[in-house]
């Protein structure tokens, strides 16, 4: 009798951890889908239908993977899969806050350093001194501090966001929402706390509730368009102007199976790069977030030693010793990509890029 109640009681709280975990997970969607729908007009007929019908969150957390820029869509994608409170989730939530703000950052460095290139921007001493010191290796911390200093100094020097959305969305409660998870972090990584299940759970919820507030502010990044550039090629006829015909593939899936767009233009842009675009259709307006994100899709493997090399799309990580590492969006694995045909061009535009900003 003893054992039944033993198991039975179990069960009870196998069941109520499930019940909190799927209604903590479809607060979450809810409340970034609703964001989301802003600025996805295709996705607007969804609210209203949903209106007094019952809720497809698979749908919905489907949706917004694949409008999110494929390194943030993965994370969101691995997060919704957990079906459980506790360590993995945590771990999972810090990693979805991370891969955000990193790649938010690396948006607003690249458009720093093209502004300061052609001049447009001064980049403060304050700024440079620490950027040096705190871009070699990077963590949580010195995202947030990134998205501060680059908010701040765009503010003071009236610089137009290429995402104009920052200036709204990046108030102060949303870095108090920052400092707080960073605040948790620090402590899980130095072991200033060793809670129980229950308190483990509790963190959980609580985490969710800021990473959701983090997401929500940075809904916008929906409106644009992560593409990799494949290939430019030139057409010209005797009596006509110059076109060039471009390969891309468009970097928003649930999948790593991306859908290829071709399209012609007057103008050109830089091919073998990852770009931030307002619109798949024009490049008018984008920002080139290479050396900082790159894509492996294109890389001939013609030697034995390049059969390590992963085809993903990678994030730069750190660079020591002159070494330049990446980390990978889907893979797991540790890729050593310095066998890539144009690693060592890499390098020098990731110098170029430190020179300009430090």
């Amino acid at each position: 009798m003893h054992r039944i109640k033993a198991y039975m009681l179990r069960r009870f709280f196998v069941t109520l951890n499930l019940i909190i975990m799927l209604r903590n997970t479809e607060m979450l969607i809810k409340q970034v889908f609703d964001e989301v729908a802003k600025f996805v007009p295709d996705l607007s007929f969804i609210t209203m239908q949903r209106d007094g019908a019952q809720v497809n969150f698979r749908m919905l957390a489907n949706l917004m993977i694949e409008n999110y820029p494929w390194p943030v869509g993965v994370e969101l994608r691995r997060l919704f899969s957990i079906n459980q409170l506790g360590t993995e989730q945590q771990a999972q939530l810090f990693k979805t806050l991370e891969r955000t703000l990193q790649f938010v950052s690396f948006a607003m460095l690249s458009q720093v350093a093209e502004e300061k290139i052609k001049g447009r921007i001064e980049i403060p001493e304050t700024f440079r001194t620490v950027f040096q010191e705190r871009f070699e290796v990077l963590s949580l911390g010195d995202y947030i501090w990134l998205l501060r200093s680059l908010h701040t100094m765009a503010k003071k020097q009236k610089m137009e966001w290429f995402m104009a959305e920052i200036p709204e969305k990046f108030t102060d409660k949303f870095f108090e929402d920052l400092d707080f998870c960073a605040k948790k972090r620090n402590e899980m990584a130095h072991f200033q706390s060793n809670p129980s299940k229950s308190d483990l759970e509790m963190q959980c919820v609580i985490l969710a509730e800021k990473v959701a507030n983090v997401l929500t502010c940075n809904a916008f990044l929906v409106k644009y368009k992560l593409v990799y550039v494949k290939e430019i090629k030139v057409l010209k006829s005797k009596n006509q102007d110059a076109r060039f015909h471009h390969n891309l593939d468009l970097l928003h899936s649930t999948h790593s199976d991306f859908t290829m767009e071709e399209f012609d233009d007057r103008k050109f842009t830089e091919s073998n790069s990852v770009l931030l675009m307002k619109s798949d259709q024009s490049f008018d307006e984008y920002l080139n977030l290479s050396p900082l994100i790159i894509d492996t899709g294109s890389e001939v493997i013609d030697e034995e030693r390049r059969f390590s090399i992963k085809k993903d799309i990678y994030l730069y990580s750190k660079f020591r010793n002159d070494k330049l590492s990446y980390t990978g969006t889907e893979t797991t694995e540790i890729c050593d990509l310095r066998l890539l045909h144009n690693y060592e061009t890499l390098v020098g535009e990731f110098k170029e890029f430190m020179t300009t900003l430090s």
